[in-house]
């Protein structure tokens, strides 16, 4: 095992240091200019590698490949980079024309030496200011000549790009969690990157204490040092309000993911005094909650009538398939809705759809007189829909329609071969709270809370909308 770190609920502290010492400021001095005179007569093809060196995260795979970058200096791959470069300098044309002719003739021998390639392939994703393979070769030639300029410069721009990369994950979580309008961020002090925290008379424990965990969890995420670790989370979860429960566990899953990436295991141990089944469905069981913050979003009262009588036998069958879960066919139940005095129009299940993506709208706008309850039934809609659409082959799209309940369809969706994201299962408590109504409880204001939270909207966003 690779190492440990603890997140106690002793979090009572002012200050976390992020990172212990910051590189020291060093610029990649890029000049396409240069560098097109140093390559030759033809420099002209050479396409600028300036949106490769701001963005900060690619620069710890620059930092890793620097060896094999150090390999161009070799007489035998400098000889051959020398030969390719003599051989397009050879030719005469525009610069359409040398490229068309390089990519010919010069493409496989830029592609034939080693450090050249590997440093291509981490520029596959540049292919707006790097459309062709022969220009990411040609970039990787680039990246050489700063390095052959001045290796330690080279170095060193990498590490503080690197820095920055980090530093803007640390602010990210951080303003993700961030509810206390303090506007807590990391700042550069005495060499280090430290976020700070209010005095206790500022803002609650419950948020000091999330805050702290953010700082403490992207603190991991961002450590390279060990492949294997364990987070012991003691307690912290005891004093986060349900919404906040939901955000940590997405970005310990995230954190899960991105170790698994890189071929390491996060394994979190969670030391709580609260039911570990809360931790299995993020609901409590017949609890009364009181809030002293009301919200102003609350549910139609067409719609709180239609969760209730959505048993009636005249409707519960059609309104369950149709209305409340995802069915490509709609129906139109005007008269059984008529009959119970729910909103005519309503039957109509594509009225019905209608009326939630006008709901959703007004979400995404920030308004404030959203249908909280729509919210929840839109959301379970359009997620459902989006794995129907990514389910293999007629037949199991007909059992997933057939099947009763998001849970067991998503779970026939994975025995299928699909994969899930976790975000799908963690928003449950979002799509299947607003699906229940309980007499004697302000219903909406837990669901808008939820629904409020930065993270949740953000998970909300990236699962429906993108």
């Amino acid at each position: 095992m690779g190492g440990f770190t603890s997140v106690s609920a002793s979090l009572e502290i002012d200050q976390v240091i992020l990172v212990d010492r910051i590189p020291q400021k060093v610029q990649f001095g890029y000049s396409l200019a240069e560098c097109r005179k140093e390559f030759g007569k033809n420099g002209k093809i050479l396409k600028s590698i300036q949106a490769v060196l701001v963005e900060h995260s690619i620069a710890d795979n620059l930092l890793k490949l620097e060896p094999e970058i150090k390999k161009l200096s070799g007489v035998r791959n400098h000889k051959a980079l020398s030969d390719a470069v003599g051989k397009i300098n050879a030719q005469i044309g525009n610069t359409e024309q040398i490229l068309h002719w390089s990519a010919a003739h010069a493409e496989a021998d830029l592609e034939s030496i080693q450090p050249i390639a590997l440093v291509a392939d981490a520029l596959a994703k540049f292919n707006e200011s790097l459309p062709t393979r022969l220009d990411k070769l040609l970039g990787a030639f680039q990246l050489f000549q700063l390095h052959a300029k001045d290796r330690t410069q080279f170095i060193n721009s990498c590490k503080y790009s690197s820095y920055l990369a980090e530093k803007y994950s640390h602010e990210s979580i951080i303003r993700s969690f961030d509810t206390t309008w303090k506007g807590i961020k990391p700042k550069e002090y005495k060499g280090k990157l430290v976020v700070d925290f209010p005095l206790a008379i500022d803002i609650s424990n419950g948020q000091r204490d999330s805050l702290s965990f953010a700082a403490w969890l992207q603190k991991v995420a961002a450590s390279t040092a060990s492949r294997d670790c364990i987070i012991i989370i003691d307690e912290v979860f005891d004093y986060l309000d349900d919404a906040n429960l939901v955000a940590v566990q997405y970005y310990i899953s995230n954190l899960i993911k991105e170790k698994k990436a890189t071929s390491g295991r996060v394994y979190p141990l969670i030391l709580t005094h609260l039911n570990p089944l809360y931790f299995r469905n993020f609901t409590f069981k017949d609890q009364k909650v009181y809030f002293l913050k009301k919200y102003q979003p609350s549910i139609n009262p067409h719609f709180k009538k239609l969760i209730v009588e959505r048993s009636d036998p005249s409707i519960k069958l059609s309104v369950d398939h149709h209305h409340l879960h995802f069915e490509p066919s709609s129906v139109n139940l005007r008269n059984e809705f008529k009959a119970l005095g729910l909103k005519e129009t309503w039957g109509d299940s594509t009225i019905f759809h209608k009326h939630l993506k006008f709901e959703w709208n007004k979400y995404l706008a920030n308004q404030d007189d959203y249908d909280p309850f729509a919210i929840c039934c839109y959301v379970r809609v359009k997620i459902e829909e989006r794995v129907y659409n990514k389910l293999p082959d007629p037949a199991t799209q007909s059992a997933f329609l057939a099947e009763n309940g998001t849970r067991k369809k998503l779970k026939l969706a994975e025995s299928s071969g699909l994969s899930l994201d976790d975000v799908i299962y963690l928003l449950g408590v979002i799509y299947n709270e607003g699906m229940h109504i309980r007499e004697h409880v302000d219903n909406s204001s837990p669901i808008v809370a939820k629904l409020e939270n930065l993270t949740i909207r953000k998970m909300l966003l990236e699962s429906v909308e993108s």
